[in-house]
């Protein structure tokens, strides 16, 4: 099978799993933390302060706040009623509403009721970017709040309300049940923590926390509870009920003439059992996941062993020299680079501007600029037949397109192609150039077919976006990013494996040791050296090879040393006037020509194109939203 087919899908479904998964779990969620104090009065009914911290860019807090829950049915005055979902529990009015904000803590917590508020002003109207302002608008069923306080302020927001007739009074207990949040909450929140306060100490009350199964509650004491969640998912209703001595609101109003307790305990154990009876289930799903992400690890690594082993495999060759003096072939600079990375990049076309000037297609003449040296291309009289194609396009590009047609300075490249049509004509020949270089590279067979074990190994490590989609669905985060990490990673590898035919195996070995030669030239003495006159075109490969800046170096070097030696035939060689490559900085600048001949076309064509057209205390337990109150909320 023909890796070259898929690669593209491959690539989609990578940027696809970048995109669209969770990544940003990373970051912090949009409501940081909310917390909710609920006091009981001994009138039945309660007094709430919220604090609530947003993350990110925002104008305010929009909250709603219900105090009848409008899917409630009737109550019939039985003990079905204890069941919830009716009007035995809705309450009956909202007072005393204060919107305002605190200060901002890195660590928020009750305590911080405490603090210095500073209250809104109630106004019929107001405009993003209008700071301590509140708009309140009332409905039959509940309130809905816009407070305007901008995140540059960088503060908490503070809602504070009484609702009235809360409590059942039944036969032998006093009930508190409420939703303390509705499903209509539309951000995630990162910490969320309610703290239920009774009027007096009880040592029997009984409380219970219903919502999402990753929630606890606990009795801190004999007149306080606190319910937390460490992460609370957009929509999701939370809920309260206690149980109490019913001695404790004296001056409540509500009766049901129902004897509560037991049913109640009964109705909270069903549903405990039933919460509890999910959590294990979700405790072997989670198990059997990660088992599987394992195994699926383990055979993802072995699968990009054997690719691994299989490219070393077939990159084995006789050639077995550390160095190789001479050039292991007679192909361009460009085949080598499609020989060592399957691609031709602004490399190739550096290098074969470097090559003419080896070969004297082109003359070098310096230019002293006050700043620094620039350089003159002129073009010299040549053979077309002694060109290859790609030396031509080259040709073509710098003298003919880029300067007159007889000669071109460096230093106008850039402003030359920040001309829109300019850098057109310019990239339509720079394509022509890329193509007629893979087509050589193709042409010496370097590379054999893709192994199928690299398709099936790629196919099997893509499997891990299965694991992930599950892994996040379980809320198993860090195992979902593990995950995507390994299968990225992995599938990158396995793409990058090189497979060469014994050719292109055979060749990659030489030029491997020529490599070798150049990074170590200077350990040579001048003997074991070749004639000066091939030492620019060595420069020429060291440009594909990635060694030219130390080789050039290094060469200036033992010019100096030839020169400065009264038996060696180098005797008034001068370096300035002979060989442009090495005594110069002109492959340097011819890089960085040809860099910013291409990336100032690129971005002259992008900046053209236009778009058209943002209890005793426990876990949780599910069906959070059964009582009265409630209502949601979010930034605007």
């Amino acid at each position: 099978m023909k890796l070259k087919k898929y690669k593209n899908l491959f690539l989609i479904i990578l940027y696809a799993l970048i995109i669209f998964l969770p990544i940003n779990c990373f970051a912090k969620e949009p409501t940081d933390k909310f917390l909710s104090q609920i006091e009981i009065k001994e009138d039945g009914s309660i007094k709430v302060k919220e604090l609530i911290k947003l993350n990110g860019e925002y104008n305010g807090l929009e909250r709603e706040v219900n105090f009848r829950n409008v899917n409630n049915r009737l109550k019939t005055g039985t003990i079905t009623d204890l069941e919830g979902n009716n009007t035995l529990y809705d309450g009956r009015s909202i007072k005393n509403l204060k919107v305002g904000s605190i200060s901002n803590d890195k660590d928020l917590s009750f305590a911080d009721f405490n603090k210095d508020i500073n209250y809104f002003t109630l106004v019929d109207y107001a405009s993003n970017g209008s700071s301590s302002k509140y708009t309140s608008t009332n409905y039959n069923d509940k309130i809905a709040i816009k407070a305007y306080n901008p995140s540059r302020l960088n503060e908490i927001f503070y809602i504070e309300y009484d609702i009235t007739d809360v409590v059942v009074v039944h036969n032998d207990v006093a009930e508190f049940a409420w939703n303390i949040l509705g499903d209509g909450y539309k951000e995630n929140i990162g910490n969320f923590e309610v703290k239920v306060i009774l009027p007096d100490s009880d040592n029997d009350y009984r409380v219970w926390l219903h919502g999402p199964l990753n929630g606890n509650i606990t009795r801190t004491n004999n007149k306080e509870a606190l319910g937390t969640f460490n992460f609370l998912g957009a929509y999701n209703a939370i809920s309260v009920r206690m149980i109490f001595n019913k001695n404790l609101v004296p001056n409540a109003t509500k009766y049901s003439n129902l004897t509560a307790k037991d049913e109640i305990i009964k109705i909270e154990t069903n549903l405990a059992d039933e919460a509890n009876a999910k959590r294990e289930a979700i405790k072997r799903d989670n198990m059997i996941l990660i088992i599987s992400s394992v195994i699926w690890t383990i055979a993802s690594l072995s699968l990009a062993i054997a690719v691994y082993l299989r490219e070393r495999k077939m990159k084995k060759t006789n050639f077995n020299m550390e160095y190789y003096r001479s050039f292991p072939a007679e192909y361009g600079p460009e085949v080598l680079e499609y020989l060592l990375d399957k691609n031709i990049s602004e490399k190739s076309l550096s290098a074969i501007i470097l090559n003419l000037i080896y070969k004297k297609v082109l003359k070098v003449e310096t230019i002293k600029n006050k700043n620094k040296e620039d350089y003159k291309l002129i073009l010299q009289e040549y053979d077309p037949n002694s060109l290859t194609e790609t030396e031509k396009i080259a040709l073509k590009l710098i003298v003919d397109e880029i300067g007159d047609s007889k000669q071109v300075v460096l230093s106008t490249i850039k402003k030359h192609c920040s001309d829109l049509s300019n850098a057109n004509r310019f990239m339509d020949l720079y394509n022509d150039f890329l193509k007629e270089a893979k087509r050589l590279g193709k042409n010496e067979k370097f590379y054999a077919k893709t192994p199928s074990l690299v398709v099936i190994s790629i196919i099997f490590c893509l499997l891990g976006s299965i694991l992930t989609f599950i892994s996040f669905s379980f809320d198993l985060t860090v195992l979902g990013i593990i995950i995507i990490i390994i299968m990225i990673a992995l599938i990158i590898f396995i793409m990058t494996r090189r497979f060469y035919t014994k050719k292109g195996a055979n060749d990659y070995a030489k030029w491997m040791a020529h490599k070798r030669f150049l990074e170590d030239f200077s350990r040579f003495n001048e003997k074991e050296l070749p004639e000066v006159t091939l030492w620019d075109k060595y420069l020429v490969y060291a440009t594909i090879l990635g060694c030219a800046d130390k080789l050039s170096k290094e060469m200036k070097i033992k010019i100096t040393e030839f020169d400065n030696t009264t038996t060696t035939p180098y005797i008034g060689y001068d370096p300035f006037l002979t060989h442009y490559l090495i005594s110069t900085n002109l492959y340097s600048s011819i890089n960085q020509g040809v860099h910013s001949a291409v990336s100032s076309s690129r971005s002259s064509i992008a900046a053209s194109s236009s778009s058209s057209g943002g209890g005793f205390g426990g876990g949780s337990i599910g069906g959070g939203g059964s009582f009265g109150g409630g209502g949601g909320g979010g930034r605007f």
